[in-house]
């Protein structure tokens, strides 16, 4: 019988990342290629969504000619992308509008007008998400009012996944993992809500058909597979939610297992079997029918970033002459100071913050400075507060009765063994880094590897797959005495950054009067 491979493809916020896979889940060739973000406002964050169809085009390219695989050999495609992005297109797919993506907060006058309408407790409850101006709703909302041409001559609003399947396939779709970006997509029946798309205005006609993320809907076309140098033919599944083919990947397949991810866009992922309505916190399906995400998103993750740019160019000096990444002489230093950085705390709004505080006025702040404190000190004040950020949602979490069993690590933190001891200690429960057999980590593309071989009939369980290509465990156990010591220390932590919140609207707009817009 002749081999079969699986090609994965995964839309980011900066760069798209293809694979290709033997059907065993050996992973053959890899490629990638960054684009960059246009910000033409202080607010907004959009990117021409054919930039992105071009760089999946590319690194298929890339990945076959690496891997010398015919590609009629590929039994199915897998595409998990950015959320709470909308791309409206005309009939023939082709984008009328840049892609806002979930960074853009342009249409926060929008999302005001739907929280003053009295259905909006309805549509939080509807779709079990808060209404902010990151999601898709009122983004839909902005271009009604701002380009009613666009809104009113597209075709379909498709959200990134679903524009990707529409260039493979040309149908157009949803996935539920993606829909909870839509307040009229009613989470519990998995239906776009006729009544809800009539109070906030918009045409449901014009909403994509609603597909189960491992279901085939359709194959590939004779144009994509010129564009790609695929066969025409292939099956292509409806796709996912990065956030929930991350929490997968990372070996999130039972109920109360919890991602937690350990990247510039950091948060959690908890695995729930019911719906849960918390306007603070973010709430999808998972990729596992039957099972739903209970996410936090966090964004201080760039904060060690902000420091290597900043004030470590002695270490990325180092890096550069011993052949190593300078974050690894950033967690030996961290090794030197003690838990709770010598009563140095660290709030990582370098960004604002997404959950629980939903805003982007919130600053960085490093709270309890002396003449003692060292750079070790600094250093793990940043991961310390990092982690205490997503502790903050897990408290709200708990309130809910949501019980947490293990926490999973996945993205760039799980490299350093003191970041991950630190969690440890701060979460109070095991941290875990899944690994592969050849020592490499788990991730999207291993995950939508798992939905993609189940959904052609490759694989007969999703997590017994990804639990397969995942039998290394790395267990960081918690210290019940630092667990003890960093709760106290949260106390502050929280106390600090609530009481700083008309501080830090103050400092916004004195910052916009005197010193321009940041």
């Amino acid at each position: 019988m002749a081999a079969k491979h699986i090609l994965t493809v995964d839309v980011g916020t900066s760069s798209t990342k293809t694979s290709l896979w033997t059907e065993s889940g050996q992973l053959v060739a890899h490629a990638s290629l960054a684009y960059p973000l246009h910000r033409p406002e202080p607010l907004w964050a959009e990117i021409d969504g054919d930039i992105w169809w071009r760089a999946v085009c590319e690194t298929i390219q890339t990945v076959l000619a690496k891997s010398g695989v015919d590609s009629a050999s590929v039994a199915g495609i897998g595409v998990d992308a950015v959320g709470w992005t909308l791309v409206p297109v005309d009939a023939s797919g082709n984008p009328l509008h840049p892609a806002m993506i979930w960074l853009d907060r342009r249409a926060e006058e929008e999302t005001a007008w739907l929280k003053s309408l009295p259905e909006a407790e309805g549509f939080v409850n509807l779709n079990a998400n808060p209404l902010d101006a990151a999601y898709i709703t009122p983004k839909l909302v902005w271009l009604r009012n701002n380009r009613p041409d666009i809104f009113n001559s597209a075709y379909k609003f498709l959200e990134a996944t679903g524009f990707i399947i529409s260039r493979f396939t040309g149908k157009f779709v949803c996935d539920h993992t993606q829909a909870y970006g839509y307040h009229f997509f009613d989470i519990r029946n998995e239906k776009w809500d006729q009544h809800a798309t009539q109070v906030i205005g918009i045409p449901i006609e014009k909403m994509p058909e609603l597909r189960g993320t491992t279901e085939v809907v359709g194959t590939v076309t004779e144009k994509a597979a010129q564009q790609t140098g695929l066969k025409p033919g292939i099956p292509v599944i409806a796709g996912c939610l990065d956030a929930a083919v991350g929490a997968l990947g990372s070996g999130v397949v039972k109920l109360g297992q919890t991602n937690e991810q350990g990247g510039q866009a950091g948060g959690v992922g908890i695995s729930l079997d019911h719906v849960v309505v918390e306007p603070r916190l973010i709430f999808s399906h998972h990729v596992i029918p039957g099972q739903y995400l209970l996410q936090a998103g966090t964004v201080g993750g760039g904060s060690l970033g902000w420091f290597r740019d900043q004030l470590g160019q002695v270490e990325v000096n180092a890096a550069a002459l011993l052949g190593q990444n300078p974050f690894e002489f950033f967690s030996e230093q961290v090794a030197k100071s003690k838990p709770g950085a010598n009563g140095l705390i660290f709030l990582p709004y370098m960004a604002g913050e997404r959950t629980p505080l939903w805003s982007s006025i919130p600053r960085g702040v490093f709270f309890g400075l002396t003449y003692n404190t060292s750079r070790a000190d600094i250093l793990r004040a940043i991961m310390e507060g990092c982690a205490f950020a997503v502790y903050d949602n897990l408290q709200i979490a708990e309130e809910h009765g949501v019980v947490v069993d293990e926490y999973l690590g996945s993205g760039g933190a799980t490299q350093s063994a003191a970041w991950c001891q630190i969690k440890a200690d701060i979460y109070g429960k095991p941290f875990i880094v899944a690994k592969r057999a050849d020592g490499g980590e788990g991730g999207h593309d291993l995950g939508l590897f798992a939905l993609t071989s189940y959904g052609v009939g490759l694989c007969k369980d999703i997590g017994a797959c990804v639990s397969d290509m995942l039998p290394a465990r790395q267990v960081f156990e918690p210290s019940a005495e630092n667990h003890l010591l960093y709760q106290e220390m949260f106390d502050i932590y929280r106390s600090v950054s609530r009481k700083l919140m008309d501080d830090f609207a103050q400092l916004d707009a004195v910052t916009r009067k005197h010193i321009g817009k940041q």
